[in-house]
């Protein structure tokens, strides 16, 4: 699994042409917001447990630490904002208050083919901003972003997983995975409740969200992890246990492994923002 980029200090845009042969190497997750909007094409993504397709003018709001991977089923041209919780603020409260809650966990939304060049003239104006780069960029960049969401209000509408999608058995392995992390999971118990041989499933698994039954479940348990570390005050022994990992210190070593700090120095460092990210999005 592949962590992009930890840091940015403000928006940033991307535009990107991708062929249907185009694979992405594997799945990854960033430190911060991606909002992943779909000028034109179809491509499959994996994220929150689920699969989405996206067509011309869906996008799709990945939270920090959502691990995320897709597929290119036409030629596609892609559009790509990095940003971060605090490029939100205004006047030290969220700016739409409801917009995160209503994009995330990761939701589809479509603009309607009658407004998607309104949406792309501020994507335009973002990415000639991003050549610019000077100081003004630094002000510029958080104003098109708020400008982007009041948009999204104006003319967005909510898509729905496809329920053919997600009855895929890997789906359904992954929702099996979610729900019960803390057990002792194999691959061969998860293909036996497929209805699969260990050896396609582990195939069509990786296929599907880019990455081995181990590794996602590896992810997931730290995931739930990094969670309890904040929103608790359990012992990291404790959380360990609770996270479905039968020893403290592999749990310390995947932990570091994954995050570059241990489960102690993750929750001294990350408590204090996490406690102002609760309160901002519960609106206090």
């Amino acid at each position: 699994m592949r962590v992009s980029d930890q840091n940015i200090d403000r928006p940033y845009v991307s535009c990107q042409a991708r062929s249907a042969t185009y694979k992405m190497v594997d799945n990854h997750y960033h430190y911060y917001y991606e909002l992943y909007y779909l000028k034109n094409g179809t491509c499959r993504f994996f994220t929150h447990e689920d699969q989405y397709t996206l067509h011309t003018g869906d996008f799709i709001i990945l939270p920090p630490r959502e691990v995320h991977f897709n597929r290119y089923l036409s030629a596609c041209v892609r559009i790509n904002v990095y940003f971060r919780l605090e490029d939100l603020l205004e006047d030290n409260k969220l700016f739409l208050p409801h917009a995160l809650n209503k994009y995330t966990p990761s939701k589809v939304t479509h603009i309607p083919s009658g407004s998607q060049a309104v949406i792309e003239t501020t994507f335009n104006k973002m990415l000639a901003e991003e050549k610019i780069n000077d100081e003004e960029t630094y002000i510029m960049m958080p104003l098109l972003l708020k400008s982007l969401f009041i948009d999204f209000d104006r003319f967005g509408t909510e898509s729905s997983a496809d329920d053919a999608e997600n009855h895929d058995e890997i789906v359904e392995a992954v929702h099996y995975i979610t729900a019960h992390y803390n057990l002792p999971l194999t691959l061969d118990g998860l293909a036996d409740h497929a209805n699969l041989s260990p050896t396609y499933f582990s195939k069509k698994f990786h296929q599907t969200t880019g990455m081995g039954m181990k590794e996602y479940l590896t992810y997931i348990r730290l995931n739930q992890a990094s969670k309890e570390l904040l929103s608790t005050n359990h012992t990291i022994t404790q959380i360990a246990m609770n996270s479905g990992f039968s020893n403290s210190n592999y749990f310390k070593d995947a932990f570091k492994k994954m995050h570059n700090v241990s489960p102690r120095q993750y929750r001294a460092s990350r408590i204090t923002d996490y406690k102002l990210e609760q309160a901002l999005k519960e609106g206090k």
